[in-house]
């Protein structure tokens, strides 16, 4: 049988070919588009979801310097001792009308005008005050309003949270918090997650061992 296929079955075949070519060229190309905030937060380590309790939930501006309000809504998550914590408490909370922050059977904490570094501290009080007061009390702060942040206190001129973003390192979130106090010789670190506390001996230690993620605290130790 000849190799060649006659050349009457190859006119027959050209129209059917030339169809062919009309599809794929009619086949639309998708346009990729950035991936919007929301998208960009699920991302970032230790944020899987979007901070929002329901459709009543509103969407309210905010930055990590400025104080807490109604309808500012807060994923956190509270553990209970040091060597081998509990976790007692994980939620996605907004701030009522009156300032208040539900915490389950804890009770309310009342953070409306707080920064979140007062905020944190007026959770941790709730869950001690509800009988949680013989072990060490952790509140880890996730994000707020979908922004992810880490807790930067200890050996500081003042205990602040900053945005966490994928690529930032110990060394940039401590020195975007302002360093250590003036004059402090100390050199130790601590760094909080899911409740678990680890100690690095210098900052250069925590920077290369370490990979910051939303929820984090960093302690830098006013003892060693």
């Amino acid at each position: 049988m000849s190799r060649f296929l006659p050349v009457s079955l190859l006119s027959a075949a050209a129209p059917l070919l030339l169809a062919g070519c009309g599809l794929i060229q009619k086949i639309p190309v998708p346009k990729l588009g950035l991936p919007d905030r929301n998208t960009v937060a699920k991302i970032i380590p230790g944020m899987a979801e979007h901070d929002r309790m329901d459709s009543d939930d509103p969407e309210v501006p905010f930055t990590t310097q400025q104080t807490l309000g109604h309808g500012h809504t807060l994923r956190l998550e509270v553990y209970e001792g040091a060597r081998d914590p509990e976790r007692i408490y994980r939620d996605i909370v907004m701030v009522n009308s009156e300032g208040l922050l539900p915490l389950g059977e804890a009770g309310t904490a009342r953070v409306g005008g707080l920064k979140l570094p007062q905020a944190v501290n007026a959770i941790a009080s709730v869950f001690r005050v509800a009988g949680r007061n013989t072990r060490p009390i952790t509140v880890q702060l996730i994000s707020v309003e979908n922004t992810p942040v880490i807790a930067i206190d200890g050996d500081v001129r003042d205990a602040v949270f900053i945005p966490a973003y994928r690529e930032l390192t110990v060394r940039q979130a401590v020195e975007s918090a302002g360093g250590r106090k003036p004059g402090s010789t100390k050199r130790g670190i601590y760094i909080s997650r899911g409740g678990q506390r680890r100690f690095f001996a210098s900052l250069h230690s925590a920077d290369y061992q370490w990979s910051p993620q939303a929820g984090d605290i960093i302690t830098l130790s006013p003892d060693i």
